[in-house]
């Protein structure tokens, strides 16, 4: 038998075996095809009063504002300018180089071992304590203002509210930022009256932060997008994201102890301060997270508060 016989007859043979493995590619293909129409078809279906309508229209918002970008920008200029200011302004209320991580180690009750990864991470000299200030107040002009413009640009989209550039929006930027230093302050003098006191003293104060939170986070996106959005409808917003941050402070007395051992086994010092970037990312992503539910909230309202009319 000749070679071009041998290899017509292994075509022929091959032909048949490749015919249903096309027809099962085929088949999955059109399944999945079917049930990505069926779910987009469900998910056009629902009622945006409805639970599921809300958690469809806050991911879409989610999604509009590009969440996971605008976490991480935010994450960035707390680190790089919150975070330096919050030693400085440590420094300055307490002689102690090694207050905040003194505070940090009582309040989430550190073992000896982290405390000690924690010391070498945030603890410094007493020398420079001039360079270091003027060093955390550039980082706020030149990366703090950025976290309200973060703000202004997740709450305007995720309203759809058109805002136009204007020169007053720096002064707004530096008033939200004051705003989050003053949070700050009141969190270090509160660590420092606490200082000899159980870790759990802490928790009574809870509800009095929450409500500090819910002003803030209604304040600040009510002033940065020009007073467009109602306070009204910032609300529900705000006491989502100040209840999640108060019970993420309170969940980290149990967890930030692991967290950052499982950084600093495998990095070191360097783990720390990762451990301490990814942690600031989830506060980060839930006030983005609720930024994007409260126009899904309000539009679950409006509806709500319009249908005993119309059924009149």
């Amino acid at each position: 038998m000749s070679k071009t016989s041998e290899n017509a007859d292994r075509g022929d043979a091959s032909q048949p075996a490749a015919a249903p493995r096309r027809r099962v590619l085929a088949g999955a293909r059109d399944r999945a095809a079917s049930v990505t129409r069926r779910g987009q078809e469900w998910v056009e279906r629902q009622d945006p009063g409805s639970p599921a309508g809300v958690v469809i229209g806050a991911w879409r918002r989610y999604q509009a504002v590009e969440g996971p970008l605008q976490s991480l920008l935010m994450t960035a200029y707390i680190v790089i300018a919150v975070l330096p200011a919050l030693l400085v302004i440590d420094e300055y209320l307490d002689n102690n180089p090694s207050a905040l991580s003194n505070h940090l180690i009582h309040h989430f009750g550190l073992s000896s071992t982290t405390g000690t990864l924690l010391h070498s991470v945030l603890v410094k000299t007493k020398h420079h304590q001039l360079m270091s200030a003027l060093i955390a107040m550039a980082g706020a002009l030149f990366f703090g203002l950025n976290f309200g413009r973060v703000l202004q640009l997740v709450y305007s989209r995720a309203w759809g509210i058109s805002l136009s550039k204007r020169p007053s929006d720096t002064g707004r930027y530096a008033l939200v930022l004051l705003g989050l230093y003053g949070l700050i302050l009141l969190l270090l003098l509160q660590s420092t009256q606490l200082a000899d006191h159980p870790s759990w003293a802490a928790l009574t104060l809870s509800p009095g932060w929450i409500a500090l939170l819910v002003l803030y986070f209604a304040w600040a996106p009510w002033l940065l997008t020009h007073r467009q959005i109602p306070i009204r409808n910032l609300l529900p917003g705000s006491a989502l994201t100040a209840l999640a941050l108060v019970v993420l402070m309170i969940v980290s007395s149990f967890v930030l102890e692991y967290w950052i051992n499982w950084y600093a086994g495998d990095y070191g010092g360097f783990g720390v301060v990762m451990a301490i970037f990814f942690w600031i990312g989830f506060a980060s992503t839930i006030t983005i997270a609720a930024a994007s539910l409260s126009p899904a909230l309000a539009q679950r309202r409006d509806l709500r508060s319009r249908r005993p009319a119309d059924r009149r």
